[in-house]
């Protein structure tokens, strides 16, 4: 039996920290709809297409943060405490 091959470090590092922007994402767009600002879940609700609109605003907020997270972590790569 052949041992797995594991990711390479730094695209580990990268899932790392695109996953948690990504829950971050996730969160605050479900906090969003949640205390609906600015009327946003009213909206959803009365759209036609509500199912599609609200994957697609999650699938936004979780791609946008990960994409910030990442870059942020890979942007401080090399600064030392």
């Amino acid at each position: 039996m052949k041992p797995q091959p594991s990711l390479p470090r730094l695209l580990r590092f990268m899932l790392k920290h695109f996953g948690n922007g990504a829950v971050l994402g996730l969160v605050l767009g479900e906090g969003l709809l949640w205390w609906d600002v600015l009327g946003l879940r009213q909206l959803v609700v009365l759209a036609e297409a509500g199912a599609f609109l609200t994957a697609a605003f999650f699938a936004y907020a979780a791609m946008l943060f990960g994409t910030v997270a990442m870059c942020v972590a890979v942007m401080n790569l090399g600064e030392r405490d």
